[in-house]
């Protein structure tokens, strides 16, 4: 029986614009003048769609060239054996079968290829971290690989080489994203989806909160450094970052001189910056004779307000280059704060962490409300904070800041 045409194509979707102007690629089937759309899980800008149907498309772009070529052939296959054809017979046959060949690492790619467009290459890392540990377990995962069983055994087989059930949730959780954006892109079918009540439950290990006494604080504010030294600057850089709010070196490496005030300094988390753009939390530090010191001695000339204040960063660096150099200057940091730490004989390492959290402990401790101390964080919920510190007593910022060097 002869059947009329299907069409199978895969096309940019130009009805839905996603972020950096890209257009999500969809399989398209035409059939009696009816069409319909599939994700395929690759998206792309018209330069790039352009391109990628050229024998100039390279490296990423030539990969997804060939995935849609695959999609677009086992479509061809998958409606051949339809007859009369429908829809729903397409649906049912056709995605049943991919979800046990669509690859894991393609979606991964094309995700840390989207976070990678929005700047986010921290999280892009992550991602590329967990797929590569993914791989180790089973070489290439495929979408119909990932059950509870395979989890529990992933779980069980990185507990096996020394890991800890921390570091499992860790790499676990890009994977239930990425089966998110599967489940949300019909990739798989809902019962299919490995997470959640009576299922895989992701492990979360024991969230101990690192933070020093203040005899501890005593001792590095008062230990011997050579001027000028790489332990004498990472030293004043970790007393920087406690004395203002537990700031970390990516928000230190973008302070600007328009940040800093006669009393004050203000900035915006640039982890949060994004999850808070409709209502951003404006973090203000008290400024003390200490923070002054440091922004004396490391800080750089006046020459406009836009200007970074520290030499960790420079103006028309991308992010990609700030975050490699707030990286390299955070582990030089670690390094000096953990041999004084060693030295001092302090049971844990000193890192900038520590510095956050002490920063946080020491507040609460010493009288100040809850939400004073979860806006000074840039906490985005009140719920954070109290996670953190349930119990303490309630309490002035000025007062605050001039007991956070009360030793």
């Amino acid at each position: 029986m002869k059947q009329d045409r299907v069409n199978i194509k895969v096309v940019p979707d130009i009805r839905r614009v996603k972020h950096g102007e890209r257009f999500p690629l969809k399989l398209r089937i035409t059939y009696k003048g009816t069409r319909k759309y599939y994700a395929t899980g690759f998206d792309a800008t018209a330069a790039e769609w352009d391109l990628l149907n050229t024998a100039e498309a390279k490296g990423g772009l030539r990969h997804i060239r060939q995935e849609i070529a695959i999609i677009e052939k086992d479509a061809e296959r998958c409606c051949e054996g339809i007859v009369p054809f429908s829809f729903s017979q397409f649906e049912s046959s056709f995605f049943e079968e991919r979800i046990y060949t669509e690859s894991v690492e393609t979606l991964y790619n094309n995700y840390i290829a989207e976070l990678r467009s929005k700047d986010q290459h921290g999280t892009a890392d992550s991602y590329t971290t967990s797929i590569n540990c993914l791989k180790k377990y089973r070489r290439s995962p495929q979408l119909g690989h990932i059950n509870k069983e395979y989890l529990e055994g992933f779980e069980a087989w990185m507990l096996s080489r020394g890991r800890s059930i921390t570091t499992v949730g860790i790499y676990l959780r890009p994977l239930r994203t990425i089966m998110n954006i599967a489940r949300e892109n019909g990739l798989i079918k809902p019962e299919a989806y490995p997470f959640g009540k009576r299922k895989y439950i992701i492990p979360t290990g024991k969230n101990i909160k690192k933070a020093l006494s203040k005899a501890q604080l005593k001792q590095i504010f008062e230990y011997p450094t050579d001027p000028g030294s790489g332990m004498e600057k990472a030293k004043d850089f970790w007393i920087f970052s406690y004395l203002c709010n537990g700031i970390n070196i990516m928000d230190i490496a973008l302070l600007k001189h328009r940040n800093v005030h006669s009393t004050y300094i203000t900035f915006l988390r640039e982890k949060t910056k994004r999850t808070t753009k409709g209502n951003p939390v404006n973090i203000v530090a008290t400024r003390n004779t200490y923070i002054d010191q440091i922004i004396r001695k490391w800080g750089q000339p006046f020459t406009h307000a836009e200007g970074y204040i520290f030499n960790i960063a420079e103006i028309g660096d991308d992010s990609e280059t700030i975050r490699k150099k707030v990286k390299q200057f955070t582990k030089n940091t670690n390094k000096w704060m953990k041999k004084i730490g060693e030295e001092l004989g302090f049971d844990m390492p000193v890192t900038t962490y520590v510095a956050r959290h002490s920063y946080a402990t020491i507040l609460v401790q010493s009288g100040a409300p809850l939400k004073l101390a979860s806006t000074n964080l840039g906490h985005q919920s009140l719920m954070t904070t109290e996670r953190y510190f349930a119990g303490f007593e309630m309490g002035v910022q000025e007062e605050y800041a001039r007991k956070l060097v009360e030793f």
